[in-house]
Formats: C-alpha cells, sequence, structure tokens
C-alpha cells in the first residue's frame, strides 16, 4: 500500500506560513510513522523551500518547470503523477492543483473552501485564472473522498453538486505547545520592539487581500475614540491589496495604523498575546486559524458571524455582520472598554479551543486515508 502526499503547496511562499500551509505543517508530522504508507512529493525545477519531515518520510522530487507542468496537466492531463513518481494507491491533495492520474488511483482532497468558486470577486484575473486551471467542480467530483475542514464548506461541496457520501469533516486542530497562557512578559516585549509595535493594539493577522475586509477593519477603527489604541495589521501582501494601503494612508489615524509585515510563526503567538483585542470579520472563511489561536493566548476576537467562522467559533467569540460597519464599530468599544464583557470572552475562549487537536484530526484523515487504500470507503 502506498499513499502520495501532494506537498506543492509548501513550496510556493518560501518558508512564509499561511493557513494551507499551517494545515500541513501540523497535521502531516502526526501521521507519518514507520508503520504508515505515506510519501510527499513536489516539482521545482530550481531549488525552493521545503520543510525537513522524520526520516521515515520519503519526499520524492522532479525538476520539471512548473508552468510546463501545470499546463501540461490542467490541459492535455499529461504526464500521470505515476509516471513521475511511481505507481501508488491513493493521492492525498492537501490542497487542489493541477493533477492527472489514471483512473483506478483513489483521489483524496482536503477542501479548505469554495470561495474561488463562489466568489471570484474576491480575486485578482491572475488568481482568477489559475483557479479556472484548477478545475474545482470537476476535481472534487473526480474525488473519491473530499475532507471538509468544518460543516458550511461541506455545505458549500454539496451545493457544487459534489456527492455528501464522500465528504467526510474534519477540522483543523490547534498548536498548543505554542499557542497558550505561558507566554512570558519579555516574549511579549521583544516581538514588539522587533516589530515596532505600540502597548496597545488591535490586531489583524492575514494575507492582505479582499475577502479578509481588512478595509472596513480599517473603517472601523477610524471611528473609534481611544487616542491609546493602534491597529496592527500583520501578514505579507497578496492580491488587490493596493485599496487597504491608499484607506490606510488617506486615514485620519494613519499615524496609527501599522503594517508590519509577514511575522515569523515563531513570533506570532507572542504577537497575539500582546493584543488587546483580536479581529478577524472576514467576508468568507472556510475555517480560521487565527481566532482560535488568540482564544488560547486568552485574547478576546471579534470574527464574523458568516461562513464557517459562526460554527468554528460558537459563543466564545464577539460574532459580528462584516457588511453592517457599526456592528463593528461596536464591538471594538465594547471590547475596549468593558472589562467583564472581555473577561466573558476570554474564559470562554479558553474553554472553547480544548476541543481542537492536530492529533485528533491527524488520525482521522490517515485512517480515513489508508480505508481508501484498502477499497474501504
Amino acid at each position: 500500500m502506498k499513499i502520495m502526499v501532494d506537498l506543492r503547496s509548501l513550496m510556493e511562499t518560501g518558508g512564509k506560513i499561511s493557513g494551507v500551509e499551517n494545515y500541513l505543517l501540523n497535521v502531516l508530522p502526526e501521521m507519518i510513522s514507520e508503520e504508515k504508507p505515506f510519501t510527499g512529493f513536489y516539482n521545482s525545477f530550481k531549488d525552493v523551500y521545503m520543510p525537513n519531515f522524520k526520516a521515515n518520510f520519503k519526499v520524492l522530487r522532479r525538476s520539471i518547470p512548473n508552468k510546463i507542468l501545470n499546463t501540461s496537466l490542467a490541459f492535455f492531463s499529461l504526464p500521470k503523477f505515476e509516471n513521475l513518481f511511481g505507481s501508488f494507491d491513493v493521492l492525498w491533495m492537501p490542497d487542489l492543483r493541477p493533477f492527472a492520474i489514471r483512473k483506478n488511483t483513489k483521489l483524496a482532497i482536503t477542501a479548505h473552501d469554495l470561495s474561488p468558486v463562489l466568489h471570484p470577486e474576491y480575486y485578482s484575473l491572475k488568481r482568477r485564472i489559475w483557479h479556472w486551471l484548477i478545475k474545482h467542480k470537476s476535481s472534487f467530483k473526480r474525488a473519491d473522498l473530499v475532507f471538509a475542514i468544518s460543516e458550511y464548506t461541506k455545505n458549500d461541496l454539496i451545493a457544487l453538486g459534489v456527492d455528501p457520501k464522500k465528504i467526510l469533516v474534519v477540522k483543523h486542530g490547534l498548536n498548543h505547545e505554542l499557542f497558550n497562557t505561558n507566554i512570558t512578559d519579555e516574549k511579549k516585549r521583544a516581538v514588539r520592539i522587533k516589530y515596532k509595535l505600540p502597548e496597545k493594539f488591535i490586531l489583524s493577522v492575514s494575507t492582505v487581500e479582499p475577502r479578509k475586509n481588512i478595509q472596513g477593519l480599517i473603517a472601523g477603527f477610524e471611528r473609534i475614540n481611544d487616542p491609546d489604541l493602534y491597529l496592527v495589521i500583520a501578514g505579507r501582501l497578496g492580491w488587490l491589496y493596493k485599496g487597504v494601503l491608499e484607506l490606510a494612508n488617506n486615514s485620519s489615524k494613519r499615524e496609527r495604523i501599522i503594517f508590519p509585515g509577514y511575522v515569523e510563526e515563531a513570533d506570532k503567538p507572542a504577537l497575539i498575546s500582546s493584543a488587546h483585542i483580536v479581529c478577524y470579520a472576514s467576508f468568507y472563511e472556510g475555517f480560521g486559524f487565527v481566532p482560535l489561536e488568540a482564544m488560547a493566548c486568552a485574547v478576546p476576537v471579534i470574527t464574523s458571524a458568516r461562513t464557517a467562522m459562526a460554527e468554528i467559533c460558537a459563543d466564545a467569540a464577539l460574532l459580528v455582520e462584516p457588511m453592517q460597519l457599526p456592528e463593528l464599530v461596536s464591538a471594538i468599544n465594547a471590547l475596549n472598554t468593558d472589562f467583564e464583557l472581555r473577561e466573558h470572552f476570554i474564559k470562554k475562549g479558553l474553554a472553547h479551543v480544548q476541543g481542537f487537536s492536530w492529533q485528533q484530526s491527524a488520525s482521522e484523515i490517515s485512517r480515513a486515508l489508508i480505508q481508501l487504500a484498502e477499497n474501504k470507503v
């Protein structure tokens, strides 16, 4: 039995981790062991970033220029991955990309969200072309097993025409060793100095792109009457971000809006722990890591009542309708000034995150993939 794991998503950001990479880097180490039949692969003509895994986890590489390979895969379904990497029973794609496998090879895909299909307006032309090449609908229908990271994503898949019998909901976990209440004041101070951050700030952590509603957060922040409060927008620039930068530069509070850029993973727990409030009022999410990470660090959270956010955060976060600016402003004011409300959500959050475990996620995924390889799914 051999299960191939597509690692191509890990090589594209040069180690600058975002949601999909966070998922794979946390769940895969929990899955691989000497007795389990997993092999990883990626393709790159040039040397690229690829993390180190356990010695028993073999990683294969091919060196075809990716533009040529992706074009050939998308338009001609060639070359078959079995011809590149040898025969295998199951291909698991933790993130959907162009692929080609034989008809009798089983396929499993993790569906993080369907925003590229349902909301193309959130993406640049270049990203839309990429998503068109991926062929979401036909790929999910071809799959023998689809992991949905939330019930909301499962319902989106069903609406797309995917057979609900082959969808398995496996929610993300949380790295409790990194995100917890044991982060020292010294570490927090060091991170604030490193990224030149103030003492009191609202924090947004995400790639800067339209669906994250960062423009709405800036507009909401402008209405907050607290001269000591800053807004920190952390994350790499994604696509269609110029409007965000222009709004910040033209803001009456531009001196109190800070863009530290991408924050290294090692610094992220201390950064989040230093925040006064974490705000994640996205328009669309299939899951959303940051609210749970903030809860684990005892920081109150404002997040969206839309899509998967209400499901993932339940009553442990202050939910707002992201299109309604007054709701966002009211939520910020409440958590900024009401000590009892802050304590309520901090306690709720700390209890809530105990239900999220990468070990559990990995166990469910590993078991389902092995069953699929044994033709039990």
